[in-house]
C-alpha cells in the first residue's frame, strides 16, 4: 500500500459523485460513436483496440477519452512519419492542465514529459487516465468498472497494443529497466508490492490504490519513491 502524500490534498468530489452513477454507467459500457467508427477501420484495430469511454463520471477521464480518441484517428499519420494534429496536442493539453490543477504541478512541464514520450508510451497513458474515478476492484481488469493495480497497467498498455504480465512483479520484470533520468511519461513504477504508471514528472503517477478507493493521480511521498523500480514494458 502507498500512503497518501502530504501534496495531495485535494480529494476530488468527482470520483465519489461517479458512485452514484456506476450502476448506470456500467450498463453503457459501449464504444463512444468516434471510438466504434475508428474500431472499424482495420488498419487501427489490430493495434489500437478500443477503449471504453465513461461519461460524467471525473473531467480528467472524460478529457482523456477525448484526447485517446483524437490520438487513434492521428496514429496512422503518425506512423507515415507525419507530425500528430494540433486537435490531439490541444486536447491533451487539456488533460495535462486538469492534473496539473489537482496535483499542483507545472502544465508546460507535464505536457512537455508527454510529448516526449514515444506514441506507445502516450497512448498507454492517455487510456489509463480514461479511467481515472473507476474504483478499485481486487483480481479485476474491467475498463469503467474496477481495476486492482497491475489490473490498470495491463489494461493501459494493450491499448496501446502491448500483452504485459497480469501481475506487478512479473510485469516489472519483463519490463527493460530504466531509471528516473531515462524513464519515459507512462512507464511503468514499481513499489513493492503495488504497480503504477508514471505521469513523467517528479513524483507523480496514475494508480489503483486499495479497496475502497479509486484510480487516481497522485503525488508520491519520497520515501515510497525511493523504493520504486521503473520499466518500460515495450523492451
Amino acid at each position: 500500500m502507498i500512503d497518501s502524500p502530504r501534496h495531495n490534498r485535494r480529494v476530488t468530489g468527482h470520483c465519489r459523485q461517479g458512485l452514484a452513477v456506476v450502476g448506470v454507467v456500467t450498463a453503457l459500457l459501449t464504444l463512444s460513436p468516434t471510438l466504434a467508427s475508428i474500431a472499424s477501420a482495420e488498419s487501427m484495430s489490430a493495434k489500437l483496440p478500443a477503449a471504453v469511454v465513461i461519461p460524467n463520471v471525473d473531467p480528467v477521464a472524460m478529457a482523456a477519452s477525448q484526447a485517446l480518441d483524437q490520438l487513434r484517428l492521428d496514429s496512422t499519420r503518425f506512423d507515415r512519419g507525419r507530425r500528430l494534429r494540433a486537435t490531439f496536442v490541444r486536447l491533451r493539453r487539456q488533460v495535462a492542465e486538469l492534473i496539473a490543477d489537482r496535483l499542483v504541478l507545472n502544465a508546460d512541464e507535464l505536457e512537455a514529459a508527454w510529448a516526449d514520450s514515444d506514441i506507445n508510451h502516450q497512448t498507454a497513458l492517455i487510456a489509463a487516465l480514461t479511467q481515472v474515478g473507476v474504483p478499485y476492484k481486487r483480481f479485476a481488469m474491467k475498463p469503467g468498472v474496477g481495476f486492482d493495480c497491475s489490473g490498470l497497467t495491463s489494461f493501459a498498455w494493450s491499448q496501446a497494443g502491448f500483452n504485459i504480465p497480469r501481475n506487478s512483479t512479473r510485469q516489472i520484470r519483463a519490463a527493460d529497466p530504466r531509471t528516473f533520468d531515462t524513464a519515459q511519461a507512462g512507464d511503468l513504477l514499481r513499489y513493492p508490492g503495488h504497480v503504477m504508471m508514471w505521469l513523467g514528472v517528479g513524483q507523480a503517477v496514475i494508480h489503483s490504490p486499495r479497496p475502497r478507493q479509486f484510480v487516481e493521480v497522485k503525488i508520491l511521498n519520497t520515501r515510497s519513491m525511493k523504493r520504486s523500480t521503473f520499466g518500460d514494458p515495450t523492451e
